[in-house]
């Protein structure tokens, strides 16, 4: 036991040391150097005196202690890095939506419905669109896939009946230059946004004007209570973002964890909210998708892009939802 304990002791350290290391090199690459090259020489220079301190040092317990003291002192500073709502954001992602209730009626603001030509090629529209609650009645879910089937894109969309139909997208709040990144996610770098867009918008962009996406639409079950919740929710947090700005983490603060944090979300959590391309198959086996169907038949039955790619512009929304349900009797 003793021998046992004297080999696991060790490793433990050097296991948390290698972590401890590896995590501060990216915080000085992305947080201190902002990605200049510069940070390139800078970080792995740190990662390589840690590993020199660690070689020359004994007992082992002492460099370590000594990186514990380096990395809290670094973890105060990063913990004090506050988010911004100034910075030279991407055009797509420039202007902050907000909502204004008034009783049973809700105006959004800053509705995204941009002319594309290209995905970043296009022609910013905003527009200002009013909905009663009353009206609210359905709600569809939109998954979105760029290449790993373990990650996906959900996007959340509420019909108002006659007031139409409105895509909740939680998002990376790119700066100009910036693209998807897990590991830059992880550290100061970027905020979190509530896209509140036109459905024509949300879906063409990912599957028609960009590299394609695969994306797949379900009709979502939930009582009429719990979608007015939900909407509310989303309004509340909108309206929170636009006074206060908040960092987005691909672990912790991301399109789909974002979601399960709101205030009133009913939604158990499930390990596929991180690994959210699977998360299609969580929400179907707690029956919030149809299961009169297997899942993979019905999936099939969910692709949009086709149907999506080909719809005219006016009444895009029955169009695509009239097409998918023709696909489904054809069955």
């Amino acid at each position: 036991m003793g021998g046992l304990t004297a080999w696991i002791v060790p490793a433990l350290v050097l296991a948390s040391a290698t972590a401890i290391t590896l995590w501060m090199a990216g915080a000085i690459y992305y947080d201190v150097c902002g990605g200049a090259k510069w940070g390139r020489l800078l970080a792995p220079g740190w990662a390589v005196g840690v590993l020199s301190l660690f070689a020359a040092w004994q007992p082992l317990w002492q460099p370590f202690a000594v990186l514990l003291g380096v990395a809290a002192l670094f973890l105060g500073w990063w913990l004090r890095q506050k988010p911004s709502h100034n910075r030279d954001w991407d055009p797509s992602v420039a202007v902050l939506p907000r909502a204004l209730r008034k009783g049973e009626v809700v105006t959004l603001e800053n509705i995204r419905n941009f002319e594309y030509r290209l995905l970043d090629d296009f022609t910013p529209r905003y527009e200002t669109r009013t909905f009663h609650l009353a009206n609210l009645k359905a709600a569809d879910v939109i998954f979105f896939y760029w290449g790993s089937p373990w990650m996906s894109h959900p996007v959340l969309v509420f019909d108002l009946g006659s007031d139409g139909r409105i895509c909740m997208s939680i998002e990376v709040r790119y700066r100009k230059g910036q693209n998807y990144s897990l590991l830059r996610s992880l550290y100061r770098q970027q905020e979190l946004i509530f896209v509140v867009a036109d459905e024509r918008d949300a879906i063409l962009r990912r599957t028609k004007y960009g590299p394609s996406q695969e994306a797949y639409m379900y009709h979502f079950n939930a009582g009429a209570e719990e979608l007015r919740t939900a909407f509310l929710d989303y309004i509340e947090t909108i309206n929170s973002l636009h006074e206060t700005p908040r960092w987005y983490n691909g672990l912790c603060a991301n399109c789909t964890t974002s979601f399960y944090r709101l205030p009133h979300s009913r939604i158990r959590f499930d390990w596929r909210v991180l690994a959210n391309g699977r998360l299609d198959k969580a929400l179907y086996e707690v029956g919030r998708l149809d299961r009169s169907l297997p899942f993979q038949e019905l999936r099939q039955i969910a692709r949009l892009n086709d149907i999506a790619n080909s719809a005219p512009e006016n009444g895009f929304g029955d169009h695509i939802r009239r097409e998918l349900e023709r696909r489904r009797h054809e069955r």
